[in-house]
C-alpha cells in the first residue's frame, strides 16, 4: 500500500510540532497552557538609580583630573563596595553622591552577580589615595575596606 506524500508530511509535522495551531486542550487531559508572560517586573527587583554625569570643571577644581579643555587620562577610581542586593548597592551609591558631590558609578558584573560601587575619576594613584584617606577619616567605619582600582584603557 502506497501512502500519499501529503499524509507522510502531515504525520511528521504532528510529531515535531505538538500542540501548535490549536488553542483547545486535548481531550486526554493534557498539560495546561503555560501562564501568560508578565509585563511588569516583580517588586523584589525594582529599584531607582540615576545616570552619572561628569562635570569636568568641578572635577578639576577638586584636583581629580587635569585642567579643563586639556586631555584627561582618567585612570583610577575608589571602589567602596560590591553587593549582590541591588537595593543596598543603590543606597550606598546615593549616600556617597550626597556626601561627596562626585560621580559614583554602579557597575553590574553579570558573572558573579555583583554591583560594584566606585567613586571619583582620578588621574593619578596619589590623587586617589589622598581622597581615599579623606573618606576613611570622614567615615572610618564605612570606607575602611575601600580600595583603589586602576581602569584599563
Amino acid at each position: 500500500m502506497k501512502v500519499p506524500p501529503m499524509l507522510v508530511f502531515a504525520s511528521a509535522l504532528a510529531l515535531f510540532l505538538p500542540g501548535c495551531g490549536s488553542t483547545e486542550e486535548p481531550a486526554g487531559g493534557g498539560k495546561p497552557a503555560p501562564p501568560a508572560p508578565r509585563s511588569e517586573s516583580p517588586d523584589s527587583v525594582q529599584f531607582h538609580t540615576h545616570a552619572d554625569t561628569v562635570n569636568a570643571l568641578h572635577a578639576a577644581e577638586h584636583g581629580m583630573v587635569g585642567a579643563p579643555g586639556g586631555t584627561v587620562q582618567v585612570r583610577f577610581m575608589i571602589q567602596i563596595g560590591a553587593f549582590k542586593d541591588p537595593h543596598h548597592a543603590s543606597a550606598v551609591q546615593g549616600e556617597a553622591r550626597r556626601r561627596y558631590h562626585m560621580p559614583v558609578l554602579n557597575d553590574f558584573l553579570a558573572g558573579p552577580g555583583l554591583y560594584q560601587i566606585r567613586i571619583g575619576f582620578f588621574e593619578s594613584r596619589e590623587n586617589a589615595r589622598t581622597f581615599q584617606q579623606r573618606m576613611r577619616r570622614d567615615y572610618p567605619s564605612e570606607y575602611k575596606d575601600s580600595w583603589i582600582v586602576q581602569l584599563k584603557r
